[in-house]
């Protein structure tokens, strides 16, 4: 049983460890304007294996600082190089800055000043890309959750280890729900049936079955004679967040490609 335990660990662990480096941002974005037709075209360079489930997602692009265009798309015309054309009106001194966001993570961004040339937005904290707030706050959380369910089993030992038990799961918590909605999209609901999809569903079983754990925990203690009885569905309950979060890694991995 031990072994089990450890072998689920490491699973969990190397899915953790993986599943951010899979997820890569548009290798090119570039903008050209016509003044003639006014318009913008940004071609995007976004090679993947499958553009119906790994695609540029969301399309932004601010005029002056203020957002002109918003696009969510559900697939990428090509598996690599494509343009993209948005009506805007430019007037010399007027600067745009596209972004293209990656639908599993990473984005690319491109600025155009009139008149001028298109190039690299410069690096700064408006342009680290949401994945990666995503990957760190969701590998920290898990961690916590995980050595919050070892402390009742291997820790007990410990003084004060209840108390551990309980600090290490809120934390996890508190860093795993918003790393969920960082980079949840309403319309990833409507997807075609596809591991990518698969992965959506099961993320927000993960979120449900988090918040039943917690909840379960907060009222256990007021349950009086069926207090085992919630105590046991609390254990189960965090029992089944890692499988899911193993299933979860796995067909993360497949709707890259890697698997």
């Amino acid at each position: 049983m031990a072994e089990w335990k450890y072998c689920l660990l490491f699973l969990l662990l190397l899915g953790i460890a993986a599943g951010p480096a899979v997820a890569h941002p548009p290798s090119g974005v570039t903008l050209v304007y016509s003044e003639q037709n006014g318009e913008v075209a940004m071609t995007v360079n976004h090679s993947v294996s499958d553009p119906s489930t790994h695609y540029i997602g969301e399309v932004t692009i601010r005029k002056n600082g203020e957002t002109v265009i918003g696009e969510v798309y559900t697939g990428q015309p090509s598996e690599d190089t494509f343009t993209y054309r948005y009506p805007i009106i430019l007037t010399p001194g007027d600067e745009i800055v596209a972004t293209a966001e990656c639908n599993i993570g990473g984005s690319g961004t491109a600025r155009f000043l009139m008149p001028g040339q298109t190039v690299p937005a410069p690096s700064g904290p408006d342009t680290v890309p949401r994945y990666v707030y995503h990957a760190v706050l969701m590998v920290t959380g898990i961690l916590c959750i995980i050595a919050s369910g070892l402390i009742p089993v291997y820790g007990k030992r410990i003084t004060g280890w209840y108390r551990l038990h309980v600090v290490t799961a809120a934390i996890g918590s508190i860093l795993v729900i918003p790393a969920l909605f960082l980079v949840f999209r309403i319309s990833y609901l409507s997807l075609s049936p596809s591991a990518f999809a698969i992965h959506v569903i099961l993320g927000l079983l993960l979120l449900l079955t988090l918040l039943a754990t917690i909840v379960l925990s907060l009222i256990r203690n007021r349950m009086g004679s069926r207090k085992r009885l919630f105590r046991s569905a609390h254990i189960w309950m965090g029992r089944a967040f890692i499988i899911l979060m193993v299933v979860n890694v796995i067909t993360g991995l497949a709707a890259v490609g890697v698997l």
